[in-house]
């Protein structure tokens, strides 16, 4: 099945001209390509989005090789992208079943364009041909994931404003995060009084806490008791869709949205759409019960906003902006929870795994909180290590830092698109408007220069000869440019609160010391890692 290609690669060389696709086919016509779509063999358009030398308009490029990737290799794709770095250089294209897409691997190419010229390439390409067909979607659709052009700028300015307002990456929100951080560590205390620690699963424990945050800033109450069974739902429905969309027949439906009509794929199809159609129902309970209480309330009533969901209901009022409404407000919320509460909590559970297969790593975490208690003169461990302690501990930011760096949660990066005619090295090549790009992260977070030992889990790499935190300015976990996360703040306050907090009180150990659980990614659109319990240690006052 020739057109069920996921993965070209293109190397370019002077003098030649692109060959045909199909070698053993009819040749096509001059930018045409031979496509099967719907049983019929037809010509179709070819996208000028070849590497073209700025001097000529005739395409230069000869297919090397040809790599269908298969899902079982999928957690190999960090090592394929650098090979084909090294082999065709920093800027070379792929194919994602139908459609070219140009790779750039190297940092420096990547701040000229997504910095310096970051109008030009905050476009997006997600998903979107596929997205547009789910029943809940169809057409109209939102939020700041998929979005490109006005719609997603003044969308993106307003969430990064409201979250602000709300207090995000400030005392604002954190004394809520503390609150919540501290539930937390009762509920490990009393599982440690009741069985010892011996056998305890943070995992669920770490995604429902993070999950009780980005649910706080979006709709403005935790994921207590009483709303346990919301949390486990739209976990368990969205842990599905990742599954799926990482299947075989997922990763070739995002690419090649119109398989959906052949009985292989149909199944899969229906299962993203009964998931993404289950998955915004719950983000519209909470909504459409906002929109009731409002209609009873007067503006004074409703006092000053204390989430996401009241600061867009307000700017829909305003009736200023077109991109506000109340069918775009589902896909908003949608899109921070999905965002906020899978990559802050993975990463959280990549640090416990690290700090339980690196014990020294750990032990040097805990001295430099003992030290910090000690300096503060603090009695036990009654309070809190608040941001305002950050700059006191180097290492533990380091290995933060670290964790984001070696766990790497996007095998491949999110597709961004051309706003208009660009150049590239110094205006060597041409890219046409609507050309699809990738700043391919893993190549840089895994370079051996600038990461010397990049597979090994090395802490002290961010620290410079004093101790301190040094800025290692390719260190770039949420990516860069225009399109550069949107939680970063938030995440960065998470990430922080919970791995001082936590490490004050306790000590993570492996189950069984001889068969320590697995540091292996899970392969898939996104990356995961396998199911592990640990034993945890109540640390004393006595161990200072």
């Amino acid at each position: 099945m020739r057109f069920c290609r996921t993965l070209l690669v293109n190397k370019f060389h002077k003098g030649r001209t692109r060959p045909q696709i199909n070698t053993k086919a009819k040749p096509a016509p001059r930018n045409k390509l031979l496509a099967r779509r719907n049983s019929h063999l037809k010509y179709r358009e070819f996208p000028d989005c070849w590497l073209e030398p700025a001097s000529s308009h005739t395409h230069k490029g000869l297919v090397k090789e040809l790599f269908l990737i298969i899902i079982s290799k999928l957690s190999s794709i960090y090592e394929q992208f650098q090979i084909w770095a090294k082999e065709y250089g920093p800027v070379y294209t792929i194919w994602l079943g139908e459609d070219p897409t140009v790779i750039v691997t190297d940092y420096e190419i990547m701040r000229d364009l997504f910095i310096k010229e970051g109008d030009v390439y905050a476009g997006r390409n997600l998903m979107g041909d596929l997205f547009k067909t789910f029943s809940v979607v169809k057409d109209d659709y939102g939020g700041v994931i998929r979005t490109e052009g006005d719609p997603w700028k003044v969308v993106r300015r307003f969430g990064l404003q409201s979250m602000r307002n709300l207090g995000v990456g400030r005392a604002g929100l954190e004394k809520h995060l503390l609150e919540d951080m501290e539930r937390f560590i009762e509920q490990i205390k009393e599982e440690i009084s009741e069985n010892g620690g011996y056998n305890v699963n943070l995992q669920s424990k770490i995604e429902r806490l993070a999950g009780t945050t980005v649910n706080r800033v979006t709709f403005g109450y935790p994921f207590d008791d009483e709303h346990m069974s919301e949390f486990y739902q739209i976990k368990h429905h969205l842990e599905e869709q990742t599954c799926l969309l990482s299947s075989l027949t997922g990763l070739m439906l995002i690419t090649m949205p119109w398989l959906r009509y052949f009985p292989i794929f149909s199944q899969t199809f229906r299962k993203l759409d009964n998931n993404l159609t289950t998955c915004y129902e719950f983000i519209k309970r909470p909504i459409n019960k906002r929109v009731s209480e409002r209609m009873k309330q007067t503006p004074e009533e409703r006092g000053e906003p204390n989430d996401l969901v009241d600061y867009f209901l307000d700017q829909i009022e305003t009736g200023k902006d077109e991109y506000f409404s109340l069918k775009t407000i589902a896909p908003f919320c949608f899109d921070l929870f999905l965002a906020g509460q899978d990559t802050t909590s993975t990463t959280l559970n990549f640090l416990i795994l690290y700090l339980i297969l690196d014990q020294r790593v750990q032990s040097k975490m805990h001295k430099e909180l003992d030290r910090l208690e000690e300096e503060k003169g603090r009695d036990g461990f009654d309070n809190s290590v608040t941001q305002a302690d950050r700059g006191k501990l180097p290492f533990l930011n380091a290995v933060i830092n670290e964790t984001q760096r070696v766990c790497n949660l996007l095998p491949l990066n999110l597709t961004h698109r051309t706003m208009t005619d660009a150049q590239i090295l110094e205006g060597k090549y041409h890219l046409r408007k609507g050309i699809s790009i990738i700043p391919q992260i893993c190549c840089v977070l895994f370079n051996e220069k600038i990461f010397p030992n990049p597979l090994r889990f090395e802490p002290e790499r961010f620290l410079d000869d004093q101790g301190q935190l040094k800025r290692i300015e390719e260190f770039i976990p949420f990516s860069l440019g225009k399109r550069i996360c949107m939680g970063e703040s938030l995440a960065k306050t998470e990430l922080f609160l919970f791995t001082a907090n936590f490490f004050r009180h306790f000590q993570v150990l492996p189950v069984d010391p001889l068969h320590p659980p697995s540091s292996e990614k899970i392969k898939g659109f996104t990356v995961r890692l396998h199911h592990y319990n640990c034993r945890i240690i109540l640390r004393t006052k006595k161990e200072f």
